[in-house]
């Protein structure tokens, strides 16, 4: 056999082998980083010890929010339908200080999104729904209860997507630590009330809305679904009048012009 022949089968030997290796490394890794999670938790399992950091509805643009947060992930208005931005300088106590919330003040962002991957959702979201319509989000709004490191609890409501990332899962509903560097986004009437300055670790897990008790959570979410059902009659009463006296113009317009075409002298 000539030697060129044999150095190119060594060669095409020597390619084989090193990216089968590769190939198999890879396995490996991917397993590795898989093995913590392989099936979801169950349903009100704990996330201890979880980095946490705060966000609020109209958030300034820094690096990783290049936008601002004006809406999240799941809707378009969320600044708008909140009311207002919930900035944590201007407060009055639990509640933002310069408008009434139409949204509960008591939410948090978890680093998953149902609907950009529908498939895991299914898949890994303990009270997912196939009934519910394609496109219609079954993480917001869904509860979670949160604990800081004395002991003190608060609930609060699902309502955006972070921090940082959108495809946690193994971290969100399984046992994995998150990806990130922090694994949980708290509005500020949760860092004001758990008392949280910026940095501390919480413990959460997700609980039913019939094991929400009592607390400023419930209360400020039934006078938010006042203030929002106030707001839109008082919206609905604005566009009537606005509606009215636009008719009552082109009214009088027209009583106008039938005016000036009775008195202009008829042509021969």
């Amino acid at each position: 056999m000539a030697l060129w022949v044999r150095f190119f089968l060594l060669w095409c030997f020597a390619t084989v082998l090193l990216f089968g290796k590769l190939i198999c490394l890879d396995a490996k890794e991917k397993v590795s980083v898989r093995t913590c999670c392989q099936v979801p938790l169950p349903l009100g399992s704990w996330h201890k010890d979880i980095p946490t950091t705060t966000f609020w509805i109209g958030t300034d643009i820094t690096k990783w929010s290049p936008k601002g947060i004006f809406r999240s992930s799941w809707d378009e208005h969320w600044i708008r339908n909140y009311g207002g931005e919930d900035s944590p300088e201007a407060r009055a106590g639990l509640l933002p200080g310069t408008h009434a919330a139409t949204l509960n003040p008591f939410y948090v962002a978890l680093p998953f999104n149902d609907i950009a991957y529908p498939v895991i959702a299914r898949k890994w979201m303990p009270w997912f729904d196939p009934s519910v319509p394609k496109g219609v989000s079954q993480c917001k709004g869904h509860w979670v209860e949160i604990k800081n490191k004395w002991g003190k609890e608060a609930y609060a409501q699902w309502m955006d997507v972070g921090p940082y990332v959108a495809d946690d899962y193994c971290y969100v509903f399984g046992a994995c630590r998150p990806k990130s560097k922090s694994g949980l986004d708290v509005s500020p009437a949760v860092k004001e009330y758990l008392g949280l300055n910026g940095s501390d670790k919480v413990s959460w897990r997700f609980v039913d809305e019939k094991e929400v008790p009592q607390g400023p959570w419930l209360k400020y979410l039934e006078e938010a679904i006042l203030y929002s059902a106030i707001k839109k009659r008082e919206m609905e009463r604005r566009a009537n009048k606005s509606e009215q006296k636009r008719k009552g113009k082109n009214q009088s317009n027209r009583k106008k012009q039938s005016q000036r075409e009775r008195s202009s002298p008829l042509k021969e």
